[in-house]
């Protein structure tokens, strides 16, 4: 069986492994009641799904029947939208209280529905694409708006945050510094450099909600 895209699977699975590991290290780090971080740790083991998914239709395009390829394909789009919702979910619950806390979940419910449709029906990565970086805004903007009681929450989201930015704008412009290392591997590498600041920012759940 030969590879399509060596460098895409080998990144997307290291992705993959990370995320795994991270979201079981945090799920196990979860007191009794801490909604977000379990959160979390679900949606860095459903990122780590994505990856795994990602990388085999990459890696094993040429050899893949149709069918499968596209369920794959569909699989990891729906995976990538699904992580970001749990991500923001996890913020949303560990930073909001009373009626902040219901439009709160009732927008997330929205965009994660709205989204999930986009992504199963277009099949096009610009749309997650588009879906991640709406969700890096909002977690964004609850992580500034949580930081009067716990600033280090806010450290470690605005560092995740930024490398998972900058990650996402090389695929968009599909920026590649080699042509046996593209623009989605380079990507693949920034977003797991942005899983630990993710995962130490989960870790003050506890303290800031």
């Amino acid at each position: 069986m030969s590879l399509s895209e060596p460098a895409t699977l080998a990144t997307d699975y290291l992705l993959a492994a990370l995320a795994a590991g991270l979201g079981i290290r945090l799920a196990r780090a979860a007191p009794a009641g801490a909604a977000g971080r379990r959160l979390w740790a679900a949606a860095f083991l459903v990122g780590a799904l994505a990856g795994l998914a990602g990388g085999t239709v990459h890696g094993f395009a040429a050899s893949l029947p149709p069918a499968v390829r596209a369920l794959l394909w569909k699989a990891w789009l729906a995976s990538v939208v699904l992580a970001g919702g749990l991500i923001l979910l996890g913020m949303v619950v560990s930073t909001l209280r009373g009626a902040w806390l219901r439009a709160g979940l009732a927008l997330t419910a929205a965009k994660l529905a709205f989204y999930l449709v986009v992504v199963t029906r277009s099949g096009l990565t610009r749309d997650a694409v588009q879906d991640a970086a709406v969700t890096i805004s909002l977690v964004l903007a609850l992580a500034l708006a949580a930081a009067r009681w716990d600033p280090r929450l806010l450290g470690w989201t605005l560092l995740a945050v930024g490398i998972a930015a900058a990650g996402l704008a090389v695929q968009a412009a599909r920026l590649a510094p080699h042509p046996r290392f593209n623009h989605n591997d380079t990507c693949h590498v920034l977003l797991a450099a942005a899983l630990l600041p993710f995962y130490r920012a989960g870790l003050r759940f506890r303290q800031s909600g």
